[in-house]
């Protein structure tokens, strides 16, 4: 099955705009996931760690057990 000049115009699009967009595809998926982990990471240091949040919740609901 022999190419016709329309499919290598097609695949020298296609090949062209991958070399021309990859790239920048490339360096904005980086910065993205860069962003998602300092959010995550503010996240995390603002509302503290999990296992320190769990001993104070036990403990404030057998203090309102004990007021009633």
């Amino acid at each position: 099955m022999p190419f016709t000049l329309d499919d290598v115009l097609a695949a020298t699009v296609v090949i062209t705009a991958l070399r021309v967009f990859a790239p920048d595809a490339r360096r904005l998926t980086r910065r993205l996931l860069r962003a998602g982990v300092r959010v995550g990471a503010n996240e995390l240091l603002r509302s503290g760690h999990p296992a320190d949040a769990a001993p104070s919740l036990t403990a404030a609901s057998s203090d309102e057990g004990a007021q009633r």
